[in-house]
């Protein structure tokens, strides 16, 4: 059993602010910390491999130790918008079943810029980072985001917010069409993704991109493992979302423990919603691994929070992971005390 929660450190934060967080976190039951350290731009650690805003992991770790807390590395994994990338390596970005790159033409929001996962040379960028990380002694694991296909079908809730109706996938959000994918799929099958006639009902193409998911996750969680690191990730809420939304075939991955992000408003979901969904979760998993209830604090009230945390646990959760530091107020933190000690 284990207790979780995201957070983003902040540079004007000194030791002595980490140390209050820190020892409140544990007192009202927590026992790991997931913190951002690399952002998809920048680091939060002493990097040689991404431009670096402050040294605040090494800051953390002997504190989070001292408060009796496991630290997780929170990296993003795939979405890039990292300067160095995109000038020097332009052909790793997935491309749109339109041809549209998302380096260029990204979907939804200028940042959503995308590495495709089936190039070898973006698994070996992306395990130069878990290695990195991987070297600090006193860092518990490593936590992955993220790590996934760009979003064919948004929530619903962020819908409207585009101005999309996405009852079907359409070409401009289905990824990946890049040169490295058709050539692997075609070997595999005989055929060119782009000549499917009906791509979402095609299941080859499906496990294809599930698989290039699968296989990068595996390289990660091998090189955290190999610097004795434990791996774990963020996960959309349920299986079936995770498959239909973002190509993410979360229970065939080989990790120490999954954080399904359940963020019930998302999907225009009662908080009720959180329950059946952990255990869609946890029964796909069938014992695998440990699966954490990620709740979305800041829609939920804390008597909501409390009952959450109760159900997730009677619903076959591990534990429970908070999203994220900052929404958690005094009224939350005392109904996790009650809840969780």
């Amino acid at each position: 059993m284990k207790n979780w929660i995201w957070i983003h450190p902040n540079a004007t934060e000194g030791a002595e602010d980490w140390k209050r967080q820190f020892a409140l976190m544990r007192e009202c039951g927590l026992h790991a910390v997931s913190a951002i350290v690399y952002t998809g731009r920048h680091a939060l650690y002493g990097s040689s491999l991404h431009p670096v805003v402050a040294p605040l992991l090494e800051q953390m770790i002997p504190l989070a130790t001292d408060a009796g807390l496991e630290l997780h590395a929170w990296i993003v994994c795939l979405r890039c918008n990292a300067d160095s990338v995109h000038r020097v390596h332009p052909d790793w970005f997935s491309v749109s079943r339109n041809g549209e790159s998302s380096l260029d033409k990204p979907p939804y929001i200028p940042s959503y810029q995308w590495l495709c996962p089936s190039r070898p040379e973006v698994r070996e960028w992306l395990c130069g980072t878990v290695a990195e990380l991987g070297s600090y002694d006193g860092l518990t694991g490593v936590h992955l985001d993220y790590i996934r296909h760009p979003d064919v079908i948004l929530p619903a809730q962020l819908q409207p917010k585009y101005g999309l109706v996405q009852d079907r996938e359409f070409p401009k959000f289905d990824f990946c069409y890049c040169d490295v994918c058709r050539e692997a799929f075609g070997k595999l099958e005989g055929i060119d993704p782009l000549h499917i006639e009906d791509p979402p009902a095609h299941e080859a193409w499906a496990r294809f991109r599930h698989a290039s998911v699968r296989d990068t996750v595996a390289l990660a969680a091998a090189t955290a493992r190999g610097a004795g690191k434990a791996v774990t990730a963020a996960v959309f809420a349920t299986p079936k979302l995770a498959r239909g939304f973002v190509r993410q075939d979360w229970p065939s991955w080989d990790l120490d423990g999954v954080l399904p992000m359940i963020y019930h408003n998302y999907y225009d979901r009662p908080a009720s919603w959180i329950a059946p969904a952990t255990r869609e979760g946890v029964d796909a998993l069938a014992g695998k691994m440990p699966l954490y209830s990620g709740l979305f604090v800041r829609e939920l009230t804390p008597q909501q929070l409390s009952t959450a945390v109760e159900e997730s646990m009677d619903a076959g959760a591990s534990g429970i992971a908070l999203f994220s530091g900052g929404a958690v107020t005094d009224d939350h933190w005392s109904a996790l005390r009650t809840a969780l000690t």
